[in-house]
């Protein structure tokens, strides 16, 4: 077996979907990560703390990951384990999420009011996406131009 054949797993230290790049831990190395090698494998991006499990090849500027070939999503910090409600919270629907644009809404309450949901808020509490129709808890304030999400937590999925 090759250096090159060596299935390597590492933790991705960050990446910017803008730029096409990031990197990712193995051991004490980080090591570059180019959005095609994410194309190859089918993704548009990845988050901090989601573990691959790659294949590295050597470039001119240093060894890079050359193929992905499993990726193990990080679990969200804020997880909801069951649907009670907590003080100040409420139920609410993704109406709409871009990550890119790093915003979205939630339809929340009898009425369906929109409440606006910032990415910064979402990385704050360890999540990185929203999914049209997911079901969320949320903490809304009323401190800006409108409703918007304080806190979030997701649904536990197991």
């Amino acid at each position: 077996m090759t250096e090159e054949e060596k299935k390597y797993e590492g933790v991705v230290v960050w990446y910017n979907e803008r730029r096409g790049y990031g990197f990712v831990r193995f051991d004490e190395d980080e090591i570059f990560l180019h959005h095609s090698a994410l194309s190859r494998f089918g993704l548009e991006t990845v988050y901090p703390g989601d573990q691959l499990t790659v294949y590295l090849a050597e470039n001119d500027c240093g060894p890079v990951i050359k193929e992905i070939l499993a990726v193990e999503r990080a679990k969200p910090l804020s997880v909801a384990t069951d649907a009670e409600l907590q003080e100040h919270e409420v139920r609410g629907t993704v109406k709409f999420f871009n990550a890119y644009k790093g915003y979205g809404f939630v339809n929340i309450g009898e009425n369906e009011r929109d409440v606006f949901v910032h990415l910064r808020t979402l990385r704050n509490c360890g999540i990185h996406h929203l999914t049209e129709g997911q079901e969320i808890l949320l903490h809304v304030t009323d401190e800006g131009k409108g409703p918007q999400a304080k806190e979030v937590k997701v649904f536990a999925t197991e």
